[in-house]
């Protein structure tokens, strides 16, 4: 016996999706796929309520708005009328051109609502001040039909959110119109938003344009000064401060607020000295022992007064000397006449310069000095190390100095005496 092939059906279409257009309620979207190209499509809108059939939308009435018309969007040509504002089930027909045919029943939802719409919020000041802090806030609601029609919404409230919190709500003018007025404490953005509100037709929610709200703030400044601009190691320094903001009688002295002072050579290497609170007259001062060169830099803390600048200051560079000393210094003369000077030189607060250079310098009377030449110290295992032979025959006060820059002190090695040559 013969056998018999089985005849397969073609893939059925399908309906990815039915329902409103988000932005724009009154059309009707379909989503469809099918092996072949879609036919035909109608759709069904079905009262929730009732349980009856409110209108039939043919394929006469759709476009293909995106895709192909083997997976493509549908869209209505223009928005639907229906007679009620609501929420209706859709059903929805596919037809291919192989003949596949679907019925999809609750494809999805189709809203016919109004959708709320704000004008432009207007504000009659785009910054506060201290003595300044309501907002007037003006502005127009408006509701968008499924129809695109547009219209003023009388009688409907409307809530001012300042920062994203309802302060004030307010009721709508036979326009539409509202005026509100809001108090900030700092900056915020200013927003009107409709929510449903119970009235009829009922209206969905809907949400103005925010506007910013900024502060003009007071400016502050520091006055400082420091003991004194060139300290040892290991010598404190006080910083004295004066605080003041700007008013319209001038610069007048800020009192009781507080901040921050650090201490050193640049904003990327501080160290934290401490924190100050002003006196009534806008002073503080503090103390401190710098371990390196550097200046003080202030900041006041504002975040518990918008209305206040943050200020910042910064002090005179101090200089911090670290030590140096000689531990050996020699002077003689050799067989060939000359003087043979050198010596040892040490930094022992931990620190030692790029390069040491060391003047040996003589005196006839040990009291007017000369340097002969200058040399380099370099480590030699034991200290940093330094030797000079110097042409010089007569008899006289030989001796080695450093000189002091902004990191380090000056030093001064024993004085020897060269007597002359035989």
């Amino acid at each position: 016996m013969g056998g018999v092939t089985a005849a397969h059906a073609a893939a059925q279409p399908e309906v990815t999706y039915a329902g409103s257009v988000s932005d724009d309620l009154g059309i009707l979207q379909i989503n469809a796929r099918s092996a072949a190209d879609i036919k035909s499509i109608t759709a069904h809108l079905v009262s929730y309520g009732s349980q009856t059939e409110v209108a039939e939308i043919g394929t006469k009435d759709f476009r293909l708005f995106s895709g192909t018309l083997q997976d493509g969007n549908w869209r209505t040509k223009k928005p639907l009328k229906l007679p009620e504002f609501g929420s209706y089930r859709i059903n929805v027909e596919v037809t291919d051109a192989d003949g596949g045919h679907v019925l999809q029943q609750s494809a999805g939802d189709f809203a016919y609502y109004v959708v709320a719409q704000f004008g432009a919020l207007t504000v009659d000041r785009t910054a506060i001040d201290r003595e300044h802090r309501d907002v007037q806030v003006e502005g127009t609601l408006y509701g968008r039909w499924p129809t695109r029609q547009v219209k003023a919404l009388a009688a409907r409230q409307v809530e001012i959110n300042v920062d994203y919190w309802t302060q004030t709500t307010v009721t709508t003018d036979a326009r539409g119109h509202f005026t509100a007025s809001v108090r900030l404490d700092t900056a915020a953005p200013v927003q009107a938003v409709f929510a449903m509100d119970g009235g009829t037709p009922t209206v969905l929610y809907g949400e103005s344009e925010p506007v910013q709200i900024g502060v003009d703030q007071i400016p502050t400044r520091f006055t400082s000064r420091v003991s004194s601009t060139d300290v040892d190691f290991g010598q404190p320094v006080t910083v004295s401060v004066k605080v003041e903001q700007k008013t319209a009688d001038g610069w007048v002295p800020l009192a009781g607020h507080s901040g921050g002072v650090l201490f050193g050579p640049d904003d990327a290497q501080t160290d934290l000295v401490g924190r100050f609170t002003t006196a009534d007259d806008g002073t503080f001062s503090m103390d401190y022992t710098p371990w390196q060169g550097g200046y003080f830099q202030l900041a006041l803390d504002t975040s518990d007064d918008p209305f206040l600048q943050a200020g910042t200051g910064t002090s005179d560079v101090v200089h911090v000397h670290r030590a140096s000393k000689f531990t050996a210094f020699t002077a003689a003369r050799s067989d060939t006449g000359q003087v043979h000077a050198e010596g040892l030189i040490d930094f022992p607060d931990g620190w030692t310069p790029a390069r040491i250079n060391v003047h040996i310098q003589s005196s006839p009377d040990g009291v007017n000095w000369s340097t002969l030449t200058t040399v380099e110290a370099s480590w030699g295992g034991s200290g940093n190390d330094f030797a000079a032979d110097l042409d010089e025959s007569g008899a006289g006060y030989y001796r080695a100095v450093f000189d002091a820059d902004d990191n380090f002190q000056s030093a001064t090695s024993q004085t020897v005496f060269v007597p002359a040559s035989a």
